[in-house]
């Protein structure tokens, strides 16, 4: 495939499912907290933090060796692939293991009566997830992001609808049963995954330990990224359940859902942008991976920019009309949050070419010194301050990992920031230009 029709068909589709996913959970977002209480509501939220740990941990043991090693030997993909599936079965087992058998004391420290029936329940349909993570990260490896479309939102847009019929026709439904809803949905996706992947889905049957550990290799840091990083961007629910209440969480949650606007985009560029730049440093090829980094990084901010200014303009007028007045606390929270929207770029993008490099080792070690200082700085803040000190925490500590991110990144890539800052700035006249083009043109 052709460069500009690579960036031109996985973006759009890229965009279309990040975007579809945020607007189903949004609306979606905006009658669960209209038909639960807050304290309720709390709890939900916890279930899905909980969950989205254990799905973005297992995601990143598998996905980005998978789709480095399968962009660099096809000849061997039926090997790799079945590798791959196996450390996803290992690995799957021990998540619901811990699941199981964590789940009271999750309840019990986090204050959120119901949390262990949820999290149970999740144990029982976590193995349809095995072989619907493998279909899709196979679909990213393969650049069919049109496939990887259809099979993502075969998943949130059911729920959405099973939602919207509960609001609609104001049906009372408890949290467990909206768990049983949640999970049929995953077999919808794993059956619509299972569809568009079948082509591309192959295995060599045996065991081949140089692939196995080659992915291992590869994979266990990623994973140990992955699980930092979404324990450390979680931890402020955790310490506002465990020393407040569900009731913060909501709150807390209610200004993450504005935040999480901006991961669209970002997370869209960056999807888009680790197989290109794996590809270029696999040909050796430096001086196009920081191109490539410099170019989407400045794609990123091009949005940040926009959305700060209107989240810090607004931003109770946000609150008022996504969640109503019962949530009001959570204004200043989500002003104070909003400046992240200038640093998870610097985040994202160096911490994705970091692996992309061949270096997830060093990855690894910046999360977790992100994780523990996130984690002492939000409790101490959080204990003395309340729901704002979590915010100050987040920000915080996300700087400083952004910062060394960053510095470290330099040392392996010769990267203009000027690029950059310039990138971000010229998209805003190529926006408009071609809005006038397709105006002019009707």
């Amino acid at each position: 495939m052709k460069s500009k029709n690579y960036w031109l068909n996985s973006g759009f589709f890229t965009m279309m499912h990040r975007g579809i996913d945020f607007l189903v959970g949004f609306l979606g977002f905006m009658m669960l907290v209209r038909i639960y209480s807050p304290d309720l509501f709390g709890v939900w939220v916890l279930f899905i933090t909980i969950t989205t740990i254990i799905e973005i941990s297992r995601n990143g043991f598998l996905q980005n060796g998978l789709i480095k090693y399968l962009g660099s030997d096809s000849e061997q993909e039926g090997k790799i692939q079945l590798s791959s599936l196996q450390q996803n079965i290992a690995l799957s087992i021990v998540l619901m293991c811990l699941t199981y058998f964590l789940a009271p004391y999750a309840e019990s420290k986090l204050n959120a009566p119901g949390l262990e029936a949820l999290m149970r329940l999740h144990v029982l349909f976590s193995p349809f997830l095995i072989l619907h993570t493998h279909n899709l990260i196979l679909m990213q490896a393969k650049f069919n992001f049109r496939a990887y479309f259809y099979a993502g939102i075969s998943k949130t847009v059911p729920f959405f609808l099973f939602i919207s019929i509960i609001y609609i026709n104001n049906f009372s439904i408890d949290l467990v049963q909206l768990g049983w809803l949640y999970h049929l949905c995953i077999i919808l996706a794993l059956l619509s995954s299972q569809v568009q992947v079948r082509k591309f889905f192959k295995l060599t049957w045996g065991w081949h330990r140089e692939w196995f550990v080659k992915l291992y290799s590869f994979g266990i840091y990623v994973f140990g990224t992955n699980l930092l990083s979404v324990i450390s961007t979680s931890m402020d629910k955790f310490l506002l359940g465990g020393l407040l209440s569900p009731v913060q969480v909501a709150m807390a949650n209610s200004a993450g859902r504005v935040i999480n606007m901006l991961d669209i985009p970002i997370n869209s560029i960056a999807s888009i942008s680790f197989p290109k730049a794996s590809e270029a440093h696999e040909r050796k090829h430096p001086d196009e991976v920081a191109k490539i980094y410099q170019l989407t990084l400045g794609a990123m901010l091009s949005f940040s920019l926009i959305y700060l200014t209107i989240v810090l303009i607004f931003s109770k007028t946000i609150i008022l009309l996504i969640v109503g007045k019962e949530y009001l606390a959570a204004v200043p929270y989500l002003q104070i949050i909003s400046f992240l929207a200038l640093i998870r770029p610097f985040d994202r993008q160096s911490g994705v070419f970091l692996d992309a490099i061949g270096k997830p080792a060093y990855n690894m070690v910046l999360v977790f010194t992100n994780m523990i200082s996130s984690a002492l700085l939000s409790w101490y803040l959080i204990k003395n301050y309340g729901l704002i000190g979590g915010a100050y925490g987040i920000v915080f500590t996300l700087v400083i990992t952004a910062l060394i991110k960053v510095l470290l990144l330099n040392r392996f890539l010769q990267i203009n920031y000027l690029n950059v800052l310039k990138q971000a700035l010229y998209n805003y006249p190529l926006i408009l230009k071609v809005v006038w083009r397709k105006l002019h043109a009707q």
